[in-house]
């Protein structure tokens, strides 16, 4: 079994290096597959002198969904894992993702974050929760982490979803095309470290409000 692991990157030059030994270290038959979104700090720069991997760059910054769009014409692996550009995920994880895929028990795994013993109490993690809760009440299905990054689907299941999300929408528009089209979902506990702000995380209240407003979206008009 292939895995094409997509990794939109924005800004990353401190963690890219690291990151992509990690994933390259996997042991897997697999394909990288990385969209440079624009980086303004050398992160393209860099990634171009790494062997092993594809490397798709934007002109200007378009956003998360933006650039796993762009990698979806070059997907040749049977499964998709989406991976974001630093470090707070563990690629190690890969392989307990797509086990219950392999065995038949799911169709989609969801990676959960707070299945595991990374309930740290922060803006970040009730924010998580409220979009969560938000986005089980309008697809009418329970999943504990709905803005996880990890997420392994099959490649013509990932094709067929067409995502049009440009920037943090994608998350609730994957999780609502995939309950609407009735595919069994198994959600497992995955590592995660998550990032201050100081080290770079700039998720927003208005990223919040545009996973919101994707769930809607996506749940009834799209």
């Amino acid at each position: 079994m292939k895995i094409s692991v997509i990794i939109p990157i924005y800004n990353e030059a401190a963690t890219c290096i690291e990151l992509i030994n990690r994933v390259q270290a996997v042991s897997l038959e697999k394909e990288i597959i990385i969209v440079d979104d624009g980086s303004s700090d050398g992160t393209a720069e860099l990634l171009s002198n790494i062997e092993g991997i594809t490397l798709l760059k934007h002109k200007i910054n378009q956003g998360k969904g933006a650039a796993v769009q762009t990698a979806v014409d070059y997907i040749t692996g049977d499964l998709v894992i989406l991976q974001d550009g630093d470090l707070e995920y563990n690629p190690d994880d890969y392989l307990d993702l797509i086990k219950p895929i392999a065995e038949g028990k799911a169709d989609v795994v969801f990676g959960s974050r707070w299945l595991g013993k990374n309930n740290e109490w922060s803006f970040h993690f009730i924010g998580n929760k409220l979009i969560t809760l938000f986005s089980n009440i309008i697809n009418q299905r329970w999943i504990n982490d709905m803005a996880s990054c990890y997420k392994a689907i099959p490649g013509d299941i990932f094709r067929g979803l067409k995502l049009s999300s440009q920037g943090f929408g994608l998350e609730a528009e994957l999780t609502a095309k995939v309950f609407r089209s009735g595919f069994k979902v198994k959600e497992i506990p995955i590592s995660y470290s998550r990032r201050t702000s100081a080290e770079g995380k700039k998720l927003r209240l208005k990223d919040g409000l545009v996973s919101a407003g994707a769930c809607l979206r996506y749940r009834f008009f799209d």
